[in-house]
């Protein structure tokens, strides 16, 4: 509608301090009508009590703690699916889909990780299954030999969900590995997770990561034509697939293109207009709000495994 976007940005360092400051900065300096991010849940938490104060819409992809959105406030908005509604969908599927009884989690001990493993246990057990232990650790562990030596001494282990973010996900993973737990080790063990991990990880985590099945924020194998339009428009543009970061990214100004298309021009109708929406289809999925401004629709979740090539197929579960 004649309206050009113009787009700052600052590194909020995944963490709340440096993610507050950037927010403060953004609102002082630019005097935005919308902001894009954050992506950890903990930083994102940190920023909402500022958006709010500024009344300035945030529209959130990344994070997945529950605390985003329940209570929330008016001023945050999230498109992703929550760690509940990630939490119960993959505990359904460890179940009846992957006949799993045993589970260890692995989780570090920030909002959306310990989060995340709890809401998995509740639901696991409520599906019959046995949670055998429950790890968590700091962000500053390197070394995980220790943990995966003791995951070994457990006995039979079906499932290992994994909650953490890449560098320790991928050590993580291989010293799983090592110690003859996971299928990639030899073992029978299948590592499972949501929404933590980047297109690429295979590659980096090598036949350690066979079998890994993990839910995924984007599929571009996708046959909607706007995830196809989407991905072959990315590849002629930057010689290159894209990745869920590039998705989300895709869908956020593409949304808000939308709310501004009909009729938002400024912070508060833009949120009115975020508000208001229903049937949105992005790249990544649909898009509907409930009252706490949480996305309601599932076609979000998407799952892939990880085959013996370092390749990966798209299960089609949701």
């Amino acid at each position: 509608n004649g309206y050009k976007f113009v787009v700052q940005y600052e590194d909020s360092s995944c963490s709340p301090l440096p993610a507050t400051q950037a927010a403060k900065r953004v609102i002082e300096q630019f005097k935005p009508d919308v902001i894009i991010g954050e992506e950890c849940s903990d930083a994102t938490l940190a920023v909402m009590p500022v958006v709010e104060q500024a009344k300035v819409p945030l529209l959130n992809a990344g994070s997945s703690s529950i605390k985003v959105t329940e209570p929330g406030n008016p001023w945050t908005f999230r498109i992703m699916p929550n760690e509940v509604m990630q939490g119960i969908n993959l505990a359904e599927n460890a179940s009846k889909r992957m006949k799993a009884e045993t589970a260890v989690l692995l989780f570090e001990n920030t909002n959306a990780g310990i989060g995340n493993a709890q809401v998995f246990k509740e639901n696991f057990t409520k599906q019959g299954g046995k949670v055998l232990a429950e790890i968590g650790f700091g962000r500053d562990v390197n070394d995980f030999t220790a943990i995966a030596t003791r995951v070994a001494g457990l006995g039979k282990v079906d499932v290992i969900p994994t909650y953490t973010l890449e560098g320790q996900g991928l050590k993580i993973t291989q010293a799983l590995a090592q110690a003859g737990v996971t299928k990639g080790g030899g073992g029978n063990a299948i590592q499972i997770g949501t929404i933590w991990l980047p297109f690429g990880f295979e590659q980096k985590a090598g036949k350690a990561a066979l079998g890994y099945i993990r839910i995924v924020q984007f599929d571009p194998t996708d046959t909607r034509d706007v995830a196809k339009n989407f991905a072959s428009a990315f590849k002629a543009k930057y010689n290159a697939e894209p990745t869920h970061l590039n998705a989300h990214a895709y869908d956020q100004i593409m949304l808000i293109a939308d709310v501004v298309k009909r009729g938002g021009k400024d912070a508060q109708s833009i949120r009115d207009g975020l508000a208001a929406t229903k049937g949105y289809s992005g790249v990544t999925g649909s898009v509907e709000f409930d009252k706490t401004n949480q996305n309601t629709k599932m076609d979000t979740i998407h799952y892939m495994e990880t085959k013996p090539d370092m390749s990966w197929t798209s299960l089609k579960w949701n």
